[in-house]
């Protein structure tokens, strides 16, 4: 899949009131009932009790039963369930661009107090709330290209300083702040496929315990290290293809408590594990075939401390979750 064809596809999708935006469909399977949903794929948080940190949950926090937030981006609304049974479905949200409304949300993130973080995309903000019920909303953004403006976000991550981080897809930048009064505002990228520059991020980022930041740049075909907003010591690897060290709209990127970085490979219809960010240890998970276990069009990503992997889907109407 080409980007030309992803956005014109996407376009399409839009006019038909249907997200294509780095979203997917997917099914819970509970007493034969299925509710079917778009959504997730752009940032698929699992909350361990309230113990999720910003790269991975620390032992001693972990409650025993994880819980599994995604974005329902058709609905306009986020949910959270317990486990892959959809056990304690809960949603909240409607279609809308007020308090407790969403319009195509996407990138989802909870912080260790429990707080959830919402690139709510097609409102051009992002929105905070305490918990499920929407106690505290808080928005911010507007639509733009300046200073506390977005054009489509997608993305959204937060580091253990509560720095909050947003892939700002139009506007083919990232975007950093210290809180949600945009405190200390700064931007890094333009359009172009060199240095310190993105094409159209429709994906997401992540943060290591170093700091150091990760980047799908999907329309470069490529993901994105640096060391702070600057750019410094930029690192890239990848070019268009579905080989070895090659992605075909790379979307989801995350990184395991080892350091192993993981990356939903969307066009090439599977995951990649790579040890680092020369590639080394290359390793591809299931392609698009006939047989089970197989993915096609994968999205988000994450892992969660017993070394599952969730994978939200496109086109096969799944969300996947596995032992390794």
């Amino acid at each position: 899949m080409r980007l030309r064809d992803h956005i014109k596809t996407r376009e399409t999708y839009r006019r038909r009131k249907v997200p294509m935006n780095t979203s997917g469909i997917c099914r819970i399977y509970k007493d034969k009932l299925i509710r079917r949903l778009l959504g997730g794929v752009g940032l698929l948080i699992l909350l361990l009790g309230l113990g999720l940190s910003y790269s991975y949950a620390k032992s001693d926090t972990v409650s025993a039963t994880p819980q599994i937030y995604v974005t329902d981006t058709g609905n306009g609304r986020i949910l959270r369930m317990d486990d892959m049974t959809g056990k304690n479905w809960t949603t909240f949200g409607t279609q809308g661009g007020g308090t407790n409304q969403f319009r195509l949300p996407d990138g989802i993130f909870v912080d260790t107090a429990g707080k959830i973080y919402v690139a709510d995309t097609h409102n051009n903000r992002i929105v905070r709330m305490d918990d499920m019920t929407g106690k505290n909303w808080i928005s911010f953004g507007t639509r733009g290209n300046g200073t506390n403006q977005f054009d489509n976000p997608d993305g959204i991550f937060v580091d253990t300083a509560g720095k909050i981080y947003v892939a700002d897809t139009v506007n083919s930048r990232i975007v950093r702040m210290d809180d949600m009064a945009g405190k200390n505002w700064t931007a890094l990228g333009i359009q172009g496929g060199g240095t310190n520059q993105f094409r159209f991020i429709n994906s997401h980022i992540f943060v290591d315990t170093a700091g150091k930041i990760f980047v799908a740049d999907d329309g470069n075909g490529r993901i994105v290290r640096m060391d702070d907003m600057a750019g410094k010591d930029w690192t890239m690897l990848g070019t268009r293809g579905n080989g070895i060290n090659q992605f075909n709209l790379p979307f989801g990127i995350f990184m395991d408590i080892a350091g192993k970085i993981y990356v939903s490979d969307a066009g090439n219809s599977r995951i990649v594990r790579m040890d680092d960010m020369t590639g080394k240890n290359w390793t591809t998970f299931y392609s698009n075939d006939t047989r089970t276990n197989r993915f096609y069009l994968p999205f988000g990503i994450f892992m969660d401390t017993s070394g599952k992997i969730y994978v939200a889907e496109l086109a096969t109407t799944g969300l996947c979750g596995w032992m390794i």
